[in-house]
């Protein structure tokens, strides 16, 4: 388990800071192949449902404001 506190793009790799366990903090470097081949286990299903959310999200967002 990981509180995400920042997702930041350096480079062609993408930084996750954040705490491991609720006390260990921990930075990881995600590259361009690991993101693709998590991507690829999403159905396509899952994929189109995540554009939706992202679309909510910023509806909704909107709304509040």
């Amino acid at each position: 388990m990981m509180d995400v506190k920042s997702i930041d793009k350096q480079g062609d790799v993408l930084v996750v800071k954040g705490k491991m366990m609720g006390s260990m903090p921990a930075t990881i470097h995600i590259g361009p192949d690991a993101i693709w081949e998590s991507f690829k286990m999403l159905s396509w299903k899952t994929r189109f449902g995540l554009v939706g959310m992202l679309i909510k999200g910023a509806l909704g967002g909107k709304k509040k404001g």
